[in-house]
């Protein structure tokens, strides 16, 4: 059964009406954002197309806004089962980007972790975190988000993982998301007062954002 101009309307609809710009953010607007999403994932199960290609204009383009505007309401309101719920079936989707699909998957990771932290099961927090680092070691934000765990629990160790990390690019080992790390890591060790490890990570950060800005640039004049 293919979707129909209804099913579109009503999918659109039941977003248009959750996120009106005048609700506040409380559990009743959870509600109405968890019952739209719901509308949308079941015409996903309906059709067996977990997918950003449902074959309609309309919930294709925005199925991604949807995901992150859900997913970001729900954890403003402490919806934190909601937020782990919808985030593995955000794992479930097959993005038609390989970029969009990286981005999505490992946004939804971390929010899975850092929900069961919010939650108060700090354990299994970590143990996401290093099964995550474990099988993808050079994903930075997901280094972020390990090390800032320990720190919001004031939890020392937070400066070993960092300091690791810090030894690690000197070896010049390379990261994902490398400009992302490099900048959060200066700043961390700055506020540290390790002014030479925050100098040296901040001059990578430098040299990373500029060879970025150097391939955008032959992208848009080539």
């Amino acid at each position: 059964m293919a979707i129909t101009e209804k099913d579109e309307e009503r999918v659109e609809y039941a977003f248009v009406m959750a996120f009106l710009p005048d609700l506040p953010e409380n559990d009743e607007t959870a509600d109405k954002v968890l019952a739209a999403w719901n509308l949308l994932w079941g015409l996903m199960e309906r059709e067996n197309n977990f997918s950003d290609q449902l074959g309609s204009n309309v919930l294709d383009w925005q199925i991604g806004n949807w995901a992150n505007d859900t997913t970001m309401l729900l954890q403003n309101t402490r919806r934190y089962k909601d937020v782990i719920a919808v985030n593995e079936q955000i794992l479930k989707i097959q993005w038609s980007r390989n970029s969009a699909a990286d981005l999505f998957h490992e946004n939804a990771k971390r929010d899975i972790a850092d929900a069961y932290a919010d939650m108060g099961e700090v354990e299994k927090a970590y143990k996401l975190y290093e099964g995550y680092l474990e099988s993808d070691p050079l994903w930075g934000w997901g280094w972020i988000g390990y090390y800032r765990l320990f720190k919001d629990q004031k939890n020392p160790h937070y400066i070993d993982i960092m300091k690791d990390l810090y030894f690690d690019i000197k070896a010049g080992n390379q990261y994902r998301d490398a400009e992302d790390l490099y900048r959060e890591l200066s700043e961390e060790f700055d506020e540290l007062g390790e002014s030479n490890i925050s100098k040296f990570l901040n001059e990578e950060y430098e040299l990373e954002a500029d060879r970025k800005r150097r391939i955008l640039d032959e992208w848009i004049f080539s």
